[in-house]
């Protein structure tokens, strides 16, 4: 189980071992990506954050981070909610930041679209539904492995964790139920 980058850790975990895996639920993430132009343009995006982490400090990078239109659907959360968010953002190191978006940003990980394709186990897959570029993503995934369940949670943003964590509880309950189904032989 994974949300955005630990999404992405996991399908690269699924890509290398998929059958340690007998399911996996997938939060907002990206499988890869499989264009090079693209992989170029995110390469020297996530450099153009690291430069920001160390030239400019954990202050100045959250600022920027948190005013991306990814997140504009969390300017609607509790003042209570955003501020313990930024204060765990702002608890980060710069150094540590920098050198995880190094190694693992999008433009550096390998796509695990033709492996998600192979995948065996039950995948299920949420997604916010204001979340536009995701759920995108979600449906190119569905489309291309119909046993793929998708979960669309309404008027939510990119950050279901944090936009509606009970909602989420629910569906990754479920999940749970789902998986112990799973090693009787079941999948749905």
């Amino acid at each position: 189980m994974g949300y955005s980058l630990g999404g992405r850790i996991a399908l690269g975990m699924l890509a290398q071992a998929p059958m340690r895996f007998s399911g996996a639920t997938i939060i907002s993430a990206h499988p890869g990506l499989t264009d090079p132009a693209q992989r170029a343009a995110r390469l020297r995006q996530d450099a153009r954050w690291t430069t920001l982490l160390e030239t400019q400090g954990i202050a100045a990078f959250v600022a920027a981070w948190e005013s991306q239109a990814l997140f504009a659907t969390q300017s609607r959360l509790a003042p209570q909610v955003l501020a313990q968010q930024r204060r765990r953002r702002l608890g980060q190191r710069a150094s540590g930041l920098a050198a995880s978006l190094s190694a693992t940003g999008l433009g550096v990980m390998p796509s695990t679209w033709s492996e998600l394709r192979a995948y065996p186990g039950c995948l299920r897959w949420i997604v916010g539904g204001a979340d536009a570029k995701f759920l995108a993503i979600a449906r190119q995934v569905v489309e291309m492995r119909p046993e793929t369940a998708l979960h669309v949670l309404p008027e939510i943003g990119h950050n279901p964790l944090l936009e509606c964590p009970a909602d989420l509880a629910g569906l990754l309950c479920a999940a749970h139920a789902e998986s112990v189904r799973v090693l009787d032989g079941e999948c749905g």
